[in-house]
């Protein structure tokens, strides 16, 4: 046996079985599923990791940006509320080192901000960076962002009526010792001020209403309204109860257009008390002085200023007219009258029309004579006759012209040997009242009218027309009946009550007080100077004297009472009911309206007035932000108030 072959043999058979164990191990473990997942939770967990720091980052990132970028908006929008633009600047700076990010806003440049009175413009930007903490995994070592933010505001346009109560009751002295009327001239003016230097010019207008009796428009107003005349003595206009409803007037030019448009009607000018001499002028039915009058839509601090010290106060309590005059200035048919843009369009967003009423009492009686009275309309008891005559002027040297004496009382000169006279036309009226209770019947006055009238200067008269009268052959003089007669007297009955009226006593001389019969009235173109008769209107007559006068003249209080009648007057109670009515319709048209109680009774008539009057009004609590009840002083503080509250009503527009 061969050893070296048995040891080959030995060794070859023992190293053989090692390597192939080694073999099926490996091909058993590239086999072997065993822990497989294991790798795929690590590569999943690593992809999650990855994610996770990128969330996580991410969010951080975004809080960030978010925080800058509020802390921006509100930055800007509290600067443009600033009054100038190194104010705005700081309250931008300011908000951001509160937050504590000063080191992420830029520089803020000159260009980033304008300031007006009616608009701001307010820019800012800012930026950042921050380290991430797990976005590293994946290169990213830092984030960054960047934000910017403008606001821009532009304050609507203002149309402001001020309406206020110019009563005798504003004479009266308020808490703080000086008249009412004085704390509210002076509390007016600030507000004009303040309105007018928080606001572009030209973007706030304001219109003033005083209010008593009456309220009493311009000329220029007055000329462009559709009014049925019947009288120049004043501007004052009638408002029947569903004139209320609307805060519109009627215009020459909406007429022209629509020719259905009904003229407004003008009040009657007279007084409770007063003569031909002297209306008594705390109790007129309107008032004349420029104190009175309406101011439209001014721009002007110095003329709104003047107007308010002009102001008087006299007679009774109108707040529903002050409110429909003030509503009507902001209507937009009032451009019908400005001739203007304004008032503009109640749908124009850029403008707020706004009503400052302020009133110190309750509303009181207006005097009147119904439009059904027989105290109206043509053909009243008095006539006006006019004469014009030559008066003395002066009387001058002969030698010297410019040497002259003035007054009646050197009318003497005038036949002296070195004086020469001038005179000069003068034209005046006297006024004949005939007495209503001396009439024949309207068939015997129809006939002798046109005599008595001077309409004509012959009887116009027919036999038929006096048999229609029915009077007999005596005339039937004052206080006769009338008697039967026939065709065959016709002729003396008319010469007889001819007569009769020319020779009773039936009108009066009201220039000095006398009666005078009717060939006396006839016979007044007779007179030297006489120039025309004229039988007035009673609207024409009652601007010359009041219905006491009237009265006391001929001694009838027919129309006295009618006037002063408590039945058929405007009262209190009916004057709230209209001026509801005309703050519903102006405040229906988005019109808003403060209210001002100037030491009125707290829960009174009046408060509930202006309160119901105002914006805002809380039928339930009977309560309203938009009124104001004030003693003395505090008026100041109440229109300061109302101008602070009107820029802020702005702002949120």
């Amino acid at each position: 046996m061969n050893v070296s072959n048995y040891k080959f043999r030995s060794l070859q058979s023992t190293c053989l079985p090692t390597y192939a164990m080694a073999r099926r191990r490996v091909s058993n473990f590239r086999k072997d599923e065993d822990g497989a997942m294991m790798i795929l939770t690590l590569f999943i967990f690593i992809f999650m990791l990855v994610m996770a720091g990128l969330g996580i980052d991410s969010m951080r990132h975004e809080m960030h940006r978010a925080h800058l970028q509020a802390t921006l908006d509100s930055a800007v929008l509290a600067g443009a509320g600033a009054s100038s633009e190194e104010e705005a600047k700081h309250v931008v700076e300011d908000y951001f080192a509160k937050a504590g990010m000063s080191e992420y806003l830029n520089a803020i440049g000159e260009d980033d901000i304008d300031i007006g009175l009616n608009s701001a413009y307010v820019t800012a930007s800012a930026q950042f960076e921050m380290d991430t903490y797990l976005m590293k995994l994946s290169g990213v070592d830092r984030l960054s962002t960047a934000a910017e933010a403008t606001a821009m505001t532009r304050v609507p346009k203002l149309e402001i009526a001020l309406v206020l109560d110019v009563s005798n009751s504003m004479n009266q002295n308020g808490t703080n010792r000086k008249s009412k009327m004085e704390n509210l001239q002076k509390a007016a003016k600030e507000f004009v001020t303040t309105i007018l230097e928080t606001t572009d010019p030209g973007n706030a207008t304001i219109s003033i209403v005083p209010f008593s009796t009456s309220v009493t428009p311009s000329q220029d107003i007055y000329d462009a309204l559709l009014v049925d005349e019947r009288h120049d003595y004043s501007n004052c206009l009638w408002f029947d109860e569903d004139d209320y409803d609307s805060t519109a007037l009627a215009t020459d030019a909406a007429a022209s257009e629509d020719l259905s448009l009904v003229p407004m009607k003008q009040a009657i000018y007279t007084s409770r008390f007063g003569d031909f001499e002297n209306l008594d002028w705390p109790w007129r039915s309107c008032y004349t002085e420029d104190g009175y009058r309406v101011m439209q839509f001014s721009t002007s601090e110095t003329d709104l200023h003047d107007k308010i010290d002009e102001m008087i106060a006299h007679g009774n309590t109108s707040g529903e007219l002050g409110v429909k005059w003030g509503a009507a200035l902001l209507d937009p048919s009032f451009r019908d009258v400005t001739g203007t843009t304004v008032p503009v369009d109640y749908s124009d967003s850029e403008t707020m029309k706004i009503i400052v009423m302020m009133g110190d009492g309750e509303n009181s009686t207006t005097y009147f004579f119904p439009q059904d009275s027989k105290y109206r309309g043509e053909n009243s008891d008095l006539f006006e006759v006019e004469y014009e005559v030559q008066e003395f002027d002066y009387a001058y040297y002969i030698y010297n012209a410019n040497y002259r004496w003035y007054g009646s009382s050197n009318e003497w000169r005038c036949s002296q040997w070195y004086a020469n006279c001038k005179y000069k036309s003068v034209t005046y009226d006297n006024y004949v009242m005939r007495d209503p209770e001396y009439t024949y019947g309207p068939g015997l006055l129809t006939t002798v009218a046109n005599v008595l009238n001077g309409v004509s200067g012959s009887r116009s008269s027919t036999c038929q027309g006096l048999i229609n009268a029915g009077h007999g052959s005596n005339g039937s003089k004052k206080g006769s009946p009338p008697q039967s007669w026939s065709d065959n007297d016709c002729d003396a009955i008319e010469d007889d009550i001819w007569d009769a009226l020319m020779d009773d006593y039936m009108y009066l001389n009201v220039e000095d007080r006398t009666w005078i019969n009717g060939t006396d009235f006839v016979n007044l173109d007779e007179l030297d100077g006489f120039k025309k008769r004229k039988r007035l209107s009673w609207e024409e007559a009652w601007g010359l004297m009041s219905p006491e006068e009237y009265g006391d003249l001929i001694g009838i209080r027919d129309a006295d009472n009618e006037y002063e009648d408590m039945s058929s007057n405007l009262n209190g109670s009916k004057k709230n009911t209209r001026m509801d009515k005309v703050c519903s319709a102006a405040k229906d048209n988005g019109v808003v309206i403060y209210t001002i109680g100037y030491e009125v009774p707290k829960d009174g008539t009046a408060e509930t007035s202006l309160k119901k009057c105002a914006t805002g009004y809380d039928p339930v609590e009977g309560s309203t932000a938009y009124y104001y009840s004030v003693d003395g002083l505090d008026i100041s503080d109440a229109f300061g108030s109302i101008a602070g509250n009107v820029q802020a009503l702005r702002l949120t527009q």
